[in-house]
């Protein structure tokens, strides 16, 4: 259970599920210092699912692992910026209190034949991930507890009723099978109704759609956003693909080299993109109408020795001497913020 002097807000639009404001994280390695996370500052809301988009080396999944808890540190170290979960201050928790909000936080990964063992049953599986977070996690009560009889039939009560939540018709069969029995769809769903044994506030989503069918990709976008307002959820959607980001995100923070670019409304973000890197990722989706899509020139800095100012500059088309030195964080427009030279040298 959580500590007594640690109390998880109820959700409120004035209390967010998470607040990262002028993250930096560094690497200590073999090699040197890698300033793999420069300044990233992340929003999301109780009962929105918010998208985190960038080319792969981004630092998407680095921001990831810091939420879900699961980040070596060391070789990890925050060097500045704040972190704030459920309304408290990470810096200032014991790491017993640190620990506990981990439960409240759920991971959906992109391949679920990478996560299910293909040796035991979906019952089975699901057991123990609902044993284990009956047991607090812990590992002597976990043993003793899968051991006992009413826990387990109880357990497995629990695993068809999160099975019927995520739409399964007939729970009973699916918990008899195997992984390897069930389609690519089915097996993601399995993996949803896992994700909410815990009763997270928080869903992580990594590419979650990847490996789908473009029908079966509809029906778990839309099964992952009824899930987030039938569960009072709040939901991070990390994702290369602009057009699933359109459709499921309500918000979006476009990640560059360590550094969240540009972040607004997903609509208007896609429609009209400030940065120039934002810009350069709607181009580069394909068109219906034919023609090919135009590439963005160069590729993501080395961490080792980053590019000074602007990380973006030595593929920016449209750089200039001002882009040696870091531009700050502005609002550009309503309820949108981008880092980026132009537009301030536009408001000077």
């Amino acid at each position: 259970m959580m500590p007594d002097s640690l109390s998880l807000p109820q959700p409120s639009v004035q209390t967010p599920v998470i607040r990262l404001n002028g993250l930096r994280i560094d690497f200590h390695t073999g090699d040197g210092i890698e300033q793999v996370i420069k300044d990233v500052t992340l929003r999301i809301d109780p009962g929105e699912i918010v998208g985190l988009v960038g080319e792969s080396g981004c630092g998407k999944s680095v921001t990831a692992k810091l939420l879900l808890g699961i980040l070596p540190m060391p070789p990890a170290v925050v060097k500045a910026g704040s972190i704030e979960m459920f309304g408290h201050d990470l810096a200032t928790l014991p790491t017993g209190e640190r620990e506990a909000l981990k439960k409240f936080v759920a991971y959906v990964p992109q391949d679920p034949s990478a996560v299910l063992n293909p040796s035991f049953t979906i019952a089975t599986q699901m057991i123990d991930m609902i044993v284990w977070y009956e047991s607090d996690r812990r590992l002597l009560t976990y043993f003793r507890k899968r051991h006992t009889r009413g826990v387990v039939a109880r357990a497995r009560d629990h695993a068809a009723q999160l099975l019927e939540k995520v739409y399964i018709a007939d729970p009973e069969q699916v918990l008899r099978r195997y992984p390897l029995q069930l389609s690519g769809g089915m097996r993601q769903r399995v993996l949803l109704a896992m994700a909410l044994s815990g009763s997270p506030q928080l869903m992580i989503a990594d590419e979650p759609t990847t490996a789908l069918d473009v029908t079966i990709q509809k029906r778990t976008i839309d099964l992952l956003k009824d899930l987030v307002a039938r569960e009072r959820l709040a939901g991070l959607y990390i994702t290369h693909d602009l057009g699933v980001a359109r459709e499921i995100c309500a918000r979006t923070y476009v990640m560059y080299a360590g550094t969240t670019v540009e972040n607004g409304p997903t609509g208007p973000l896609l429609d009209s993109p400030l940065h120039p890197y934002t810009r350069g990722l709607v181009e580069a989706i394909p068109s219906l109408l034919g023609g090919l899509p135009r590439t963005i020139a160069g590729q993501v800095p080395d961490y080792l020795a980053p590019p000074k100012g602007c990380r973006f500059a030595p593929r920016c088309p449209q750089a200039f001497d001002r882009c040696r030195k870091t531009p700050a964080r502005i609002e550009a427009a309503p309820d949108r913020q981008v880092s980026c030279w132009l537009h301030q040298t536009a408001r000077a």
